[in-house]
């Protein structure tokens, strides 16, 4: 099994300690720690003003109920070029 964790340091606490050895109990484990300087999906949504205003926008737009609404399969045949 692999997994990847991102958290931040200052959030590393027991719990997280205990999620580890659970998930793996009796297992040998590699724990790699780097510094992760990639920006989130949000973050790098929200990173320009135009962005940030279209998706402030689209937001607006299904609260006012103005959005499309479609089950997966009904999306994956519109969208699959079949």
């Amino acid at each position: 099994m692999d997994t990847l964790v991102k958290i931040n340091a200052d959030e590393l606490n027991n719990s997280f300690l205990d999620f580890i050895k659970q998930s793996f109990k009796g297992k040998k484990i590699a724990v790699h720690v780097y510094e992760d300087d990639e920006m989130d999906e949000t973050d790098y949504l929200l990173s320009t003003e135009a962005n940030k205003r279209h998706l402030e926008k689209s937001m607006k737009e299904i609260e006012d109920g103005k959005g499309i609404n479609f089950t997966l399969d009904e999306f994956t045949e519109k969208f699959s070029g079949k």
